[in-house]
């Protein structure tokens, strides 16, 4: 019984620290997100932004060049 309960504190601890992993604040948005952060340069300061927010900056980059 001892074991089970160990394992499962075990598994609650590790799931803990996975969804902490990964978490930042976006630069252009300003909302707490996980996955994957992208580093950009903005009018010569460095920001760290979500996929939403790069993936919307990549259309309008598109556009202007259009």
């Amino acid at each position: 019984m001892k074991k089970l309960i160990s394992v499962l504190l075990l598994v609650a601890v590790m799931a803990t620290l996975l969804t902490a992993c990964g978490s930042f604040t976006c630069g252009l948005c300003k909302k707490e997100k996980s996955g994957k952060k992208y580093d950009t340069e903005i009018s010569g300061q460095a920001f760290v932004i979500c996929k939403d927010c790069h993936d919307g900056l990549e259309e309008l980059a598109e556009a202007f060049q259009k």
